[in-house]
């Protein structure tokens, strides 16, 4: 038995902290009312690091002796008059024992125990001491029995016997507690002021600010928040805090930064935040608190929506003056062209019909010359008539069909009393010669040219042919003579024949959408064809 005590022994000494090591001001100290009063009193004093102490509100230390005091199983043969403290760091607490000297501690034994059951140190003597080595050691002497700890929901019971009749003299407790910041309040800014009442005065203000049990949702100008914890902080690094934003990490964990009971958050953008916060001595234990910060109406979908609408309808705006001032432009430059071309028209229009007049008085002048008065007068007679129709249609850009054809009709008989040649005129049924229109004069010049160039030297072999057919949309015109053909590559054969050419030319600028093609297939000594093809020339039915 006497091996097994000093093995024992040797244990509790390798296990226990040095006490030249502890320093008495940075510890918070717990013991029996009165034990320090007199240097003989016996009493433990129980030492836990100061800061521990600085920011629990509860009152654990009054309810654990409570509670230790009402079990039975823990009050059997100790003193009422114990130490019971709470702490909620990982370090162990050191354990003192005053009044116990060198001189008496023979007559003394302690041990250690985690909760009631768990032997850490069997009973043992009383073997290190300190004195006023001790740095900010306050008595002249104490003994010193270790320091020590256990897990979170644990307690450490030291006890402290005489050895003469086993009579537990003293003893300290010391519970592990778990601890998690608790939110109390939350201040905005429209609250501040009584958030700086309450730091000023924290024992005596105790509204809330905000009811956190309903979901905090915060308006865009309340970027500012200040979480009010319950507890006494009184150094910032006890508290850690880290912010999630939209899922993703905001702020990683951090160290508070003031050295106070609140976590101040500053400038938050809107967005769905998670705010945990933890104490650095338990960080497994961790608090978590959700809010949000609504975006301004001008952060809003709905806004950057009309916000868009109204720059693109701004711009379009823009474009469409742009878009009408150049539209403006080119109508006024497009009728100017018009007007240009129309000018054109009606001086190749004048110069056709002195070109005919001309032609037409050279023909009663031959009649004449032949004392063919009779053919004279009626060619003079057809020819006023024919003369009054070109001057009616002179100021008109279209003219119908019928018209044309009658007054083709008038000018072929009129040549055929001097030349006597033949001639038809075939018109499609298709073609309705009372609504259909084509430009004024626009055949007869092409039919002059055929008899004056074409059929005048062969008489009455001579023969013209007018077909006017329709192919869908489009009309077809084809003039055909049997004269003695011309070569094509050279030129337009006659004066009648150019004007007509550069006529259409101009037509066709005018009309994009309806557009003429004039063609000539002849060749010296064949038959001369004039092809006019008239595109778009008729409405879909």
């Amino acid at each position: 038995m006497k091996k097994i005590s000093l093995f024992l022994l040797v244990i509790v000494a390798a296990v226990q902290t040095s006490f030249g090591q502890v320093d008495w001001k940075n510890y918070s100290q717990s013991f029996p009312e009165g034990a320090l009063d007199n240097k003989s009193n016996i009493g433990l004093i129980a030492l836990i690091p100061m800061e521990d102490n600085e920011f629990w509100p509860i009152k654990e230390p009054s309810l654990l002796r409570t509670y230790l005091a009402a079990d039975t199983a823990f009050s059997r043969s100790r003193p009422a008059n114990f130490v019971g403290i709470t702490t909620f760091d990982t370090i162990k607490a050191q354990f003192f024992l005053h009044g116990v000297t060198p001189a008496n501690a023979a007559g003394y034994q302690y041990r250690v125990l985690d909760g009631l059951d768990k032997i850490i140190v069997p009973w043992s003597p009383v073997l290190h001491f300190a004195g006023p080595p001790l740095k900010g050691y306050p008595m002249d002497a104490a003994a010193y029995l270790g320091g020590y700890k256990a897990g979170f929901g644990h307690m450490v019971i030291v006890d402290v016997r005489r050895k003469q009749d086993n009579k537990i003299v003293t003893s300290a407790v010391v519970k592990w507690k778990t601890i998690s910041p608790e939110v109390l309040d939350i201040y905005p800014p429209d609250k501040f002021n009584l958030f700086m009442a309450r730091l000023n005065h924290a024992w005596t203000v105790k509204s809330q600010a905000t009811d956190i049990s309903k979901k905090l949702i915060f308006p865009s100008a309340d970027n500012n928040l200040v979480f009010y914890l319950n507890g006494d902080i009184y150094q910032k690094k006890l508290i850690e805090y880290e912010l999630i934003k939209d899922a993703n990490v905001y702020t990683n964990w951090k160290q508070n930064d003031f050295d106070n009971s609140f976590v101040w958050l500053k400038d938050l953008s809107p967005g769905e935040y998670d705010i945990k916060i933890r104490y650095n001595v338990q960080r497994n234990n961790i608090s978590t608190y959700h809010f949000e910060i609504q975006k301004a109406w001008y952060q809003s979908g709905r806004f950057y929506a009309i916000l868009g609408v109204l720059i693109t309808a701004f711009f379009g705006a823009i474009l469409f003056v742009l878009l009408f001032i150049l539209q403006k432009r080119k109508a006024a430059n497009e009728l100017a062209k018009k007007a240009k071309l129309q000018l054109e028209l009606q001086a190749i229009h004048a110069q056709l019909n002195p070109h005919f007049v001309f032609n037409a008085l050279s023909s009663i002048q031959g009649l004449i010359n032949k004392n063919d008065i009779a053919g004279a007068n009626s060619y003079l007679g057809d020819f006023a008539g024919l003369l009054r129709k070109s001057l009616s249609s002179n100021n008109r850009e279209q003219t119908p069909l019928a018209e044309e054809i009658n007054t083709l009709e008038t000018y072929l008989k009129l040549e055929q009393l001097r030349f006597n040649f033949s001639y038809k005129i075939n018109i499609s049924s298709e073609v309705n010669i009372y609504e259909t229109e084509l430009p004024s004069l626009l055949l007869q010049p092409l039919i002059e040219n055929s008899i004056k160039h074409g059929i005048s030297a062969l008489k009455e072999k001579g023969e013209i042919i007018l077909d006017v057919a329709r192919n869908a949309n489009d009309m077809h015109i084809v003039l055909t003579d049997n004269g003695k053909g011309f070569d094509s590559k050279s030129g337009t054969n006659g004066l009648g024949m150019k004007l007509t050419a550069d006529r259409i030319k101009l037509l066709n600028q005018m009309n994009r959408g309806q557009q003429i093609v004039f063609e000539i297939n002849t060749a010296p000594g064949q038959h001369t064809i004039i092809n006019l093809n008239f595109n778009n020339w008729f409405n879909e039915d």
